[in-house]
């Protein structure tokens, strides 16, 4: 058994506490962030981000009661308005630099209000032959999504 002075006692309890505090700090980043949100993470709002109102071409405003939805005027209903709903939350869309300017004037306006969020998110959906566009305003940056996602957002309903 190795004998230690008072001195040399204190010593290996300080080194011992530097050690978990560095090992505290090395592991800090792995034990208190969600690894979920990294970048793979392709959902173009945030995999945590709840919608508390989304607003089409500003006509109709969709907004959340307690875990149920209301559109207002009525044009949309129930299972149809939930499926829609969680497809605007679901939703994942992949960067691009489209080939072509694209004129703003087709676009669909979306504006869309998150949950601890004081700025509301703009889009502008634009539809192409075979693919949907989406541009987000703040970002300043194109999204890309496949056809069939459009009426999945935006049931005939809405406008038909």
């Amino acid at each position: 058994m190795i004998k230690l002075s008072r001195a040399g006692w204190n010593n290996v309890i300080i080194f011992g506490v530097m050690g978990f505090i560095l090992l505290i700090n090395a592991t800090h980043d792995n034990v208190f962030t969600d690894k979920s949100k990294d970048a793979s993470d392709d959902s173009l709002f945030g995999s945590q981000a709840v919608i508390l109102t989304l607003e089409l071409n500003q006509q109709v405003v969709i907004e959340r009661i307690g875990k149920t939805w209301r559109a207002t005027p009525a044009v949309i209903s129930g299972q149809a308005l939930e499926q829609m709903m969680l497809s605007w939350q679901q939703l994942t869309a992949l960067p691009y630099t489209p080939a072509k300017n694209i004129d703003p004037q087709l676009a669909l306006p979306v504006s869309i209000a998150f949950a601890g969020q004081e700025e509301t998110v703009k889009l502008h959906l634009n539809v192409q032959t075979d693919q949907l566009l989406i541009y987000h305003l703040q970002r300043k940056r194109w999204y890309i999504v496949p056809m069939q996602m459009y009426d999945q957002l935006i049931p005939t309903a809405i406008f038909g």
